[in-house]
């Protein structure tokens, strides 16, 4: 929180005398210039916000009798007419003399004004976004428009008597694990108002890269499951083996253990392609299978080799 300023006056008055006097903090909190005016009661409740004339008067009376400090805020209006947020505190000594503190807090009522405003911004900005998030699930995993997505969301929202928010932040729980097969019926579950165990919002596609390298050659060894949350480590590995076969020559990518050849493993395997030959490696594809619209063109071919 940004530190704020705080104004400090202090008075006394007798009871029996109804003198005043004020610190020079309390002429300059009411707008006034230290001295400028003999303080008095009546003064004092002049500046004070019409509604709040009978709090303040209560306080200052029944602190002359009572031993106990006594307290209270209220809005001050200075000679300008601008608005202060003040607190009195009051105490008598027992003789029906009674001393007194003003403090203006003003700037720190504005500041946790401002904080909290932020704090509701921000869980207004968080809100909208889990719920766009969620409405892009929705869209992709049951095909609907982005109207009948939120209309799924708010129906469900209002049945189960649940915060939009809160489902939404289940609805993205349940697919940070990716979309397999089973997430459209975890999230009929979910949205049904069912308890859904939530996947680790880390979860990822399982992958493994062994490199075995040889006198002869370096051989990676690819198993597990390829796509684009991944491709990147099976790119950096590809990589990493022909700068350290840079001597031999010869690179064998194996992706037999890939459950599936698909897309992302082919953009990878094509660009590994183009760079083996460029600098001169033999690669070699052990599993894959690329098209001849992956097939690097024919200048090229004498650098890599594929098998089955």
């Amino acid at each position: 929180m940004t530190a704020t300023r705080t104004h400090v006056g202090r008075f006394r008055f007798g009871a029996d005398t109804d003198r005043w006097w004020w610190s020079d903090q309390m002429f300059l909190i009411h707008g006034m210039q230290p001295g400028e005016v003999v303080p008095t009661r009546e003064l004092l409740l002049a500046h004070v916000q019409r509604d709040a004339r009978p709090t303040v008067a209560e306080t200052l009376d029944r602190c002359v009798d009572e031993p106990d400090p006594r307290g209270c805020d209220y809005c001050l209006v200075d000679l300008s007419g601008t608005e202060h947020r003040v607190v009195l505190a009051v105490a008598g000594d027992g003789d029906r003399d009674v001393t007194g503190f003003l403090v203006d807090v003003t700037a720190a009522h504005a500041a946790l004004l401002a904080e909290r405003v932020n704090a509701e911004l921000t869980l207004a900005l968080e809100s909208h976004a889990a719920i766009d998030q969620a409405k892009g699930i929705l869209m992709l995993t049951y095909g609907v428009d982005e109207a009948a997505a939120f209309g799924i969301l708010k129906q469900s929202s209002q049945r189960h008597n649940t915060r939009l928010r809160e489902l939404a932040g289940r609805v993205v729980a349940v697919a940070a694990g990716g979309l397999e097969s089973t997430t459209r019926e975890l999230l009929d579950e979910t949205l049904c108002g069912r308890s859904v165990p939530t996947p680790p919002p880390t979860a990822r596609r399982h992958l493994d890269l062994r490199t075995e390298r040889g006198d002869r050659e370096s051989v990676l060894r690819v198993s597990g499951v390829v796509d684009l949350s991944n491709r990147d480590e099976l790119a950096d590995a590809i990589t990493f083996a022909m700068l350290g076969a840079a001597d031999v020559g010869r690179v064998t990518v194996d992706v037999r253990g890939l459950g599936r050849v698909g897309p992302a493993v082919v953009d990878v395997l094509t660009a590994a392609l183009r760079r083996s030959a460029a600098h001169g490696i033999t690669l070699t594809i052990v599993g894959g299978c690329l098209g001849a619209a992956e097939t690097p063109d024919p200048a090229h071919r004498s650098s890599l080799a594929t098998r089955s």
